[in-house]
């Protein structure tokens, strides 16, 4: 059995040359102390604000370049 009283979710971010891929997973510990990564759906509205970070990110570097 796995505690989900410290959970974290990762979500890695990878660009092809058209658009952006997410993939999530939850880590939480087990009875070991350990972590288990489970693969999980990346919520639409973290896509959202991501999308919205990284855009964001690109204006600013546009700026300063």
């Amino acid at each position: 059995m796995h505690s989900t009283d410290e959970a974290y979710r990762i979500t890695y971010i990878t660009l092809d040359e058209v658009q952006l891929h997410f993939e999530t997973q939850v880590a939480v510990t087990d009875e070991e102390g350990g972590l288990a990564l489970h693969n999980a759906t990346t919520l639409p509205e973290e896509r959202r604000v991501l999308r919205e970070l990284i855009r964001e990110a690109h204006e600013r570097q546009a700026l300063v370049a």
